[in-house]
Parts: structure tokens; sequence; C-alpha cells
């Protein structure tokens, strides 16, 4: 079998608007495709992964509960100083958990954070190698 790729994820939230506004300032993300007043998908301009945001009252019990998943993660195309990073991350809602470095002569640098619904997400950098 022949795959792209993870192409998307969908995560339920609690309120569909904070969860839209903290996805498109913090990362940057576009609306491709809307579903009534309870589902929005959105996608990282220049990549071909979307997230469908659902908030459906019926699954708000779920929001937040990553369901074993431990955390998803966005690689970034530029290296950024990770405080900056979290520094965005809780003006557009989420919550800031914590930054590092790892990897080889410790380049590769790091930072863990919360959305709004409490999915934990990574951010990291790592030169080309």
């Amino acid at each position: 079998m022949k795959a792209y790729g993870l192409t998307h994820i969908q995560l339920t939230v609690r309120d569909l608007k904070r969860a839209e506004s903290f996805y498109r300032e913090f990362i940057g993300m576009q609306e491709i495709m809307r579903f009534g007043d309870e589902c929005v998908m959105l996608r990282t301009p220049g990549s071909h992964e979307v997230f469908t945001l659902n908030a459906d009252p019926q699954y708000h019990h779920d929001a937040g509960k990553m369901g074993g998943i431990a955390h998803f993660g966005f690689r970034l195309q530029e290296e950024m100083d990770m405080t900056d990073v979290l520094s965005r991350a809780e003006k557009a809602g989420g919550t800031a958990i914590d930054q590092g470095r790892r990897g080889k002569d410790k380049k590769e640098t790091w930072a863990f954070l919360k959305d709004p619904d409490g999915y934990e997400i990574e951010i990291f950098w790592m030169p080309a190698e």
C-alpha cells in the first residue's frame, strides 16, 4: 500500500470560534472548508495536512482527551526562539508547558504547549541534515 502520509486529524473542541482563532493566530492555518456552525477544516499554508475542528455538542465531553496519543507536533521551517513560540501560544489562548534543546550537539529546539481545549502540541525546529 502506498500513502501520501498523514493527511488530516479531527479534534473535538468545546468552542469552535476559540479553537479556530487559536490555530489561525498561532500556526497561521487557513480555512479550506466549513460544515455548518460546528465544523471547520483548516490547513497550514504550503502543506497538505488538514485539521478538522469539530464542535458538535454531543462530543464535548471528549474535547482535550488524547485517547492514548501523547501529543502532535509541528516542525518549523525556520529556527525560532522557543520562548517567543510559547509567548505566541499564550497570546493566542494556549498554555505553555516547557521548552529545551536535544539531539546531536543540542541543535534541535522544542517547545510543548496546550491548545485552549487541552490538546498537547510540540513545536520543534531541527537543522537540515
